[in-house]
């Protein structure tokens, strides 16, 4: 049992360790700092909000890191998420709920095809599968 749990946590260390360099970059500052949110790293690493939060939906869609709370930005007012990085289960979890939302997704989208649909509305369809089989590719 021990081995078990070893070689999965291994295994979910080199996954994080493959990321692409962006999306491993800030996953780095997330570990160092437990729990953040997006605002907060782009303040203490005078990053821009827009290079940062397509990382943090990239890295959450992956199952990398999970929003645990809100917190209100004291600037704006506005309720940050704030996040922390997954345990190996809980990466599992979400990205086989993930994968099965996406798979559940395509089957209705497949479905509507069968219908007599416009040629611009099958265009679109097929768009949207191609875009789900892609997010699928990227789990």
């Amino acid at each position: 049992m021990i081995d078990t749990i070893q070689n999965r946590d291994q295994s979910y260390l080199k996954i994080a360790e493959s990321l692409p360099k962006k999306k491993l970059r800030i996953y780095e500052i997330i570990k160092g700092f437990r729990i953040t949110t997006a605002q907060e790293i782009c303040e203490s690493h005078d990053l821009k909000i827009n290079e940062v939060v397509p990382r943090f939906t990239e890295l959450r869609n992956s199952g990398h890191i999970k929003i645990i709370d809100y917190k209100e930005n004291k600037r704006t007012k506005h309720k940050n998420a704030v996040y922390r990085l997954t345990t190996p289960e809980e990466m599992i979890n979400i990205t086989n709920r993930r994968y099965q939302e996406l798979i559940d997704k395509k089957d209705k989208l497949v479905s509507d095809l069968i219908l007599n649909l416009s040629p611009l509305t099958k265009e679109i369809v097929i768009k949207e599968v191609k875009k789900i089989d892609n997010q699928l590719n990227n789990l």
